[in-house]
């Protein structure tokens, strides 16, 4: 069979006259690839339309984690158009599945085509707008995935933190606790047998209780390592043994000889260890409640934040505090601002805006997300600064960040779907893109970037009632949900 007539019957060419499929066939190139090779990888460049005349092709994007499985092209089936059109690399690999015969047509001849011939322009066109829907869904559904991932990482580094000191205080509270039953024991036991007085008991508890202790100057490590000298060669002389071992923990409670004298007078000798025992793991069992407590309500805190971050059962409308969400994104993204400076020049009376609060959300994580990066990559430690403002019916946002900035010939197409200024792997491409339609699309607000040589900013204006006025956007919200 000839190269026209395999091209005669593939759909894509069907309505081309004789004349054009025969300089098509003409002027076109055939190319096998074995099975198991890469035709075209993301990120090459590409210079011609791909036909296949037999085999199949399996099509896959890189993305963050591993590929996503976009399409498998089978004989009749084109591709390379959009990047070819849209004047880009590959935007995706494709790998053969078993052995390919392809046929290429030239870059200029496919543009030709597309001018002189309707039904071969108007295929493409066709063709060009389901992959792109397609590529904007699958990358989509990764990039939502990528971004959960990020939120996950950020809360399990917070979490583990504030976890860890509880698990820690909880381990040294038992031991405490041991303590506290073992001395305790021993001291009633004495107390019982008439060997300890009621008045040193009154004195024990008044040593627990010690007004002002609670309110005592935090100490360096100087002064800490003083005072547990001293108050341990005081133990020492007073016939208490193990002074050193009982020294750090009744410094930290903020005693001192003092506190300590009127214990020693009133105990027995061969109870003064005891009775410092008890003391010892009484206050130092107060101190690890109070770390627990205080890692519970940092805990809290994190879920709140989180709970305010992603909008969780409220409503997808609602009247959001923008200076709040930039902050609670801030929260989030806490994990990977270490080293970096935030500065943040907020409105303090800024309204509140209509809109849909979690999406707008996953915008400030676009914009912050990118910033790091952009500083991460810069020589000198790197600096972000958030401000917001009022424009009489708007709010404007700005993220502004000082890594090296964008190029010129990129600015133009940052917010184009998959265009992305990252290597191969590490971004789909679509964050600014998804930016842009949640801030233009869903809110009719605007968003655009002036960047330079050590200073980039995002500009993001949105209506403070919302596109169209809070009763509009509201009522679509719910047609929406209603499937109208």
């Amino acid at each position: 069979m000839t190269t026209f007539e395999e091209l005669r019957r593939i759909p894509l060419f069907e309505d081309l006259p004789d004349e054009a499929l025969l300089e098509v066939a003409g002027q076109g190139l055939k190319k096998f690839v074995p099975a198991g090779e890469v035709n075209g990888r993301e990120g090459e460049p590409v210079e011609h339309l791909y036909v296949i005349l037999e085999g199949e092709l399996r099509i896959t994007k890189e993305a963050t984690g591993g590929e996503v499985v976009i399409n498998t092209y089978t004989p009749g089936a084109f591709f390379a158009e959009v990047p070819l059109l849209a004047g880009s690399p590959f935007l995706a690999t494709g790998r053969a599945l078993t052995d390919c015969r392809l046929f290429l047509i030239p870059d200029h001849l496919f543009r030709r085509l597309l001018s002189e011939h309707s039904s071969f322009g108007h295929k493409i066109l066709k063709a060009m707008a389901e992959r792109v829907q397609i590529l904007q869904s699958v990358a989509g559904q990764r990039e939502r995935l990528t971004s959960l991932g990020t939120l996950a990482a950020g809360l399990a580094h917070q979490l583990n933190n504030p976890a860890a000191a509880a698990r820690r205080s909880a381990e040294d509270l038992r031991e405490d606790l041991d303590k506290l039953r073992s001395a305790g024991l021993r001291l009633a036991r004495a107390a019982t047998a008439g060997h300890l007085t009621s008045e040193a008991l009154d004195t024990l508890e008044r040593a627990i209780d010690a007004p002002g202790r609670a309110e005592a100057p935090v100490l360096d490590e100087l002064e800490r390592s003083e005072r547990e000298e001293n108050v341990a060669f005081w133990l020492e002389e007073s016939g208490v043994p193990e002074g050193w071992a009982l020294a750090p923990s009744l410094v930290s409670a903020g005693l001192g000889v003092s506190n300590l004298l009127p214990i020693v007078e009133s105990v027995p000798s061969e109870l003064r260890l005891n009775a410092l025992r008890y003391l010892e793991a009484t206050l130092d069992a107060a101190g690890l409640v109070d770390e627990v407590e205080g890692s519970a309500l940092r805990i809290s805190g994190i879920v709140e934040t989180m709970e305010g971050y992603s909008y969780m059962d409220r409503a997808p409308v609602q009247e959001v505090d923008v200076n709040g969400s930039l902050d609670d994104t801030l929260a989030v993204l806490g994990d990977r601002l270490d080293g970096i400076e935030v500065l943040r020049d907020y409105d303090p009376g800024l309204p509140r805006i209509t809109a849909y609060g979690g999406e707008l959300n996953q915008v400030w994580t676009n914009l912050i997300d990118n910033a790091i990066d952009a500083v991460s990559a810069s020589e000198v430690s790197g600096r972000i600064t958030l401000r917001t403002g009022c424009e009489r019916d708007r709010v404007l946002v700005e993220v502004t960040d000082d890594g090296p900035g964008i190029p010129p010939e990129n600015q133009a197409r940052i917010f184009e779907p998959f265009f992305s200024t990252k290597d191969v792997g590490h971004g789909t491409g679509l964050g600014l893109d998804v930016s842009y339609r949640i801030v233009v699309g869903r809110h009719g607000g605007d968003i655009h970037v002036a960047s330079e040589p050590g200073r980039t900013r995002f500009e993001v204006r949105l209506p403070v009632d919302g596109p169209g006025g809070a009763e509009s956007i509201m009522g679509r919200d719910l047609r929406m949900e209603a499937g109208a």
